[in-house]
């Protein structure tokens, strides 16, 4: 199944990413018998990491590493559009808060490239438990253009990511972006074939891609 649309504002001011992610959290997240509040904040992390991904290249390796509390470490690697997560086994019986992972040590560190291209590695304190808002954090900090992270709603496996090109208006996308949330109920409700029709009065589609779990 191809789940991820990119997408170019009608007036080609900013960038969209669609994904759902719901097959490969299946497959990556088979054996985890934590909280399921610990399921969803996991699931959204291989959301998130897929759509800035996708809005980068597909074709380049690209690692995210999510070191917290208690030496949790939460990483996920996508490689030739195969998506894996990897997480400490003591998740699994963590029985705290999502807020409670995260202390003034907490850093997110994502690194692009690999030996041949080059390796880039970011890092910034991950002092923030929402993890779109980190992931927005993370954009800003290392220098990307800034990118606004929307769940579908209370659906983690599902999101969007939205990056103004450098010469968008700002009250523009200040109204895009209220566009954007408002819709993000009807991403979370609608079947993944018509989800083009959520979008098509605001941008038009660049392409459609694949992306899977590396769980063998």
């Amino acid at each position: 199944m191809k789940n991820i649309i990119k997408m170019l504002s009608a007036n080609k001011d900013y960038r969209v990413v669609v994904t759902d992610t719901l097959q490969i959290a299946e497959k990556e997240l088979g054996d985890f018998a934590g909280q399921d509040g610990i399921r969803r904040f996991l699931e959204q992390i291989i959301t998130n990491c897929t759509l800035l991904s996708a809005m980068n290249d597909f074709s380049q390796k690209i690692s995210f590493v999510l070191r917290l509390t208690k030496d949790i470490t939460i990483s996920c690697m996508i490689s030739n559009s195969k998506l894996h997560i990897y997480y400490t086994a003591k998740l699994n019986e963590f029985d705290g808060t999502i807020s409670d992972l995260f202390d003034d040590k907490s850093m997110l560190s994502i690194t692009t490239g690999d030996w041949e291209t080059g390796l880039h590695t970011g890092t910034v304190e991950a002092h923030i438990d929402n993890v779109d808002m980190l992931f927005a954090h993370f954009t800003v900090q290392s220098e990307q253009l800034p990118s606004h992270f929307i769940m579908a709603g209370t659906k983690t496996t599902r999101g969007l990511l939205v990056q103004p090109l450098p010469f968008a208006d700002e009250k523009l996308m200040e109204q895009a972006d209220r566009e954007l949330v408002y819709l993000s109920t009807a991403l979370e409700q609608t079947d993944w074939k018509s989800v083009l029709d959520i979008y098509r009065p605001l941008a038009t589609v660049i392409s459609e891609s694949e992306i899977a779990s590396g769980m063998v």
